[in-house]
This record gives structure tokens, C-alpha cells and sequence, in this order.
């Protein structure tokens, strides 16, 4: 049993197409199905069921895929780890607040004492990036919603909190002097982000927990561009909820003001991973890293 030849059936599984994998490997179609015969010759079970619409992985392929993967990944963490300090690329994903807020930083910082790392970024909704790790196509995920996959990995390692933002106008400066409550704000015109995204489903289950429909509100706009929400709330088209992360800036420059929930509601960030995968050497010093500046930094926005 050859490496190509389950460097082969990893992509086809992967693509669900010889052709997409031979391109993606840079051979014929052709070799790539020499290559499955020959697999499926020596382990004596049909791993692939080939029709002229479509292809698909056998019951036995199933089975056979994740060992296969485990036998790649530690191949290239070996290879990675003999190979010294030589550059090193990462691939991992990132959900809006991660990407825009957390990892700038702590990349920064990671790299200032490790510089052969570098990183390949995806950025999407945390339910984009949980796809992706399950799919195999990253290695690691910075999401803001605990990744309940049984085949996943999911480590807290930040907290954030929700608040309500607004515009630095007389009408919400006079509210916030009034101390209004929050069942009032809520009547307000307001911006929502997309399903998918981990803000959103934590502001629902607070909207659920204040007893308030989502469809009862005055909903002025909804889209999953959070420097969009940033803009409208400057601009005055209405309030959202968000991750203090995302408008703490704003809120110090004067342009929007802030009006925070209640203390309990918190949003809690995770690093999440495929079971079973292989760490790369890089990867599990970025973690671990992570995790470490997390303790020693109690007081700060790490746990």
C-alpha cells in the first residue's frame, strides 16, 4: 500500500470526482483510477461505487476513510517535525469575531517568538467553519459557538459579552441618562446578523430568556457583514446586539454608545478540531500557547 494511493482516495472522497482530484493532485484521470483499482486490489473490498451520474464511498469506504486520513496526517506531522525551522503553514478557520478581533493579536504575538509559522486564514459564520473541520479542509476552528459534533474536539478559550450598541445620537443619549430598561431599547429599530452566525444565535437565546420573539421585533435590517452593523448604527438606522469585541473601539472614539445587559450574559469562544486528527507540531504549540496566555491573563479578556 502506496501514500499516493491514499493521497488518492483522500481526494476523491473529498471531491466526490476523479476529475476534480486529478486536477487537485496534478494527474490524469486515468492514474487516479490505476491508482483506486490498485487499492481496492490490495485491500480486496470495493471502496468506491462508480456510475455515470456520480460516485460514492462504499460502506467499506467509510470505514476504511478516517484511518486513512490518520495515516496522512501523521505522515506530514512526522515530516513537518524532522523538518526543523524551516517555514511552517497552518491552515485554520475563523468565525467574524475570532478573525476580526482575537487572532490579529494573538497571531501577532505567537509569531513575534515563532516566526517560521505562518498561517493560510478561512473566515465564515461559525457554522461555515465547523463544516470545514468536519470536512477536513482546515485544520483548526476559532468559533463562537461550542462545536457539539460528536467528531470534533472543542475547547473554550475566551469570553466575550453581549451588549446592546447604539447611536451616539440625543435620542439614545437621553435614554441612556433615563436608564431605560432594556425591554424598552428593545422596541427600537433594529439590526440583526445572520442565523449562522454564533452573535446571533447567543443574542436569540437571550431575546428567548427575556421572553421576546424574534418576530415581534422592529427589525431594520439583517445581514451577516458585521462592519455593515458598525456602519448603520453609526449612521442611525438602529440598535444591535453585539460582541463587546466588535464596537469597544467605536464606543471610545464617541460613535456609538454602549448599553449592557445583565452581568450573567456572557459569550463564550472555542478552538475546535476533528477527533483523532493528527496535530501538527506548529499547531499543537499554537494551542497550547493559547491556552497558557489564557490563564496568565485572568484579568483581561482571556478566562
Amino acid at each position: 500500500m502506496e501514500f499516493r494511493q491514499l493521497e488518492v482516495f483522500a481526494a476523491v472522497a473529498q471531491y466526490q470526482s476523479f476529475s476534480k482530484a486529478a486536477d487537485a493532485l496534478y494527474l490524469s484521470q486515468s492514474t487516479v483510477s490505476n491508482h483506486i483499482k490498485n487499492l481496492e486490489k490490495e485491500v480486496k473490498k470495493t471502496l468506491i461505487l462508480r456510475t455515470t451520474k456520480h460516485l460514492q464511498l462504499t460502506e467499506e469506504g467509510m470505514r476504511f476513510l478516517p484511518y486513512v486520513m490518520r495515516i496522512l496526517e501523521t505522515k506530514d506531522a512526522a515530516l513537518e517535525d524532522l523538518s526543523g525551522p524551516e517555514a511552517q503553514l497552518l491552515h485554520i478557520g475563523a468565525s467574524t469575531i475570532p478573525s476580526g478581533y482575537l487572532l490579529p493579536e494573538l497571531l501577532s504575538s505567537y509569531r513575534q517568538k515563532h516566526p517560521e509559522v505562518c498561517f493560510s486564514i478561512y473566515q465564515g459564520d461559525s457554522r461555515e467553519i465547523i463544516e470545514k473541520v468536519l470536512d477536513g479542509s482546515i485544520e483548526v476552528g476559532f468559533i463562537g459557538k461550542d462545536n457539539t459534533s460528536p467528531k470534533c474536539v472543542s475547547i473554550p478559550f475566551c469570553k466575550d459579552r453581549l451588549v446592546i450598541a447604539a447611536p451616539a445620537n440625543a435620542h439614545f443619549l437621553k435614554l441612556r441618562s433615563q436608564k431605560c430598561d432594556i425591554q424598552t431599547l428593545l422596541k427600537e429599530p433594529i439590526i440583526l446578523r445572520e442565523q449562522g452566525s454564533g452573535t446571533q444565535k447567543a443574542a436569540d437565546l437571550y431575546l428567548e430568556e427575556m421572553g421576546v420573539k424574534r418576530s415581534s421585533l422592529n427589525t431594520a435590517a439583517e445581514t451577516n457583514d458585521l462592519e455593515a452593523i458598525r456602519k448603520m448604527i453609526i449612521n442611525g438606522i438602529g440598535i444591535s446586539i453585539c460582541s463587546y469585541f466588535s464596537v469597544q473601539e467605536l464606543e471610545k472614539q464617541g460613535q456609538i454608545i454602549v448599553f449592557p445587559l445583565k452581568t450573567d450574559i456572557a459569550r463564550q469562544f472555542y478552538i475546535t478540531y476533528l477527533k483523532g486528527r493528527i496535530l501538527k507540531p506548529a499547531l499543537q504549540s499554537l494551542i497550547r500557547w493559547i491556552r497558557e496566555k489564557e490563564s496568565a491573563n485572568e484579568d483581561t479578556l482571556f478566562i
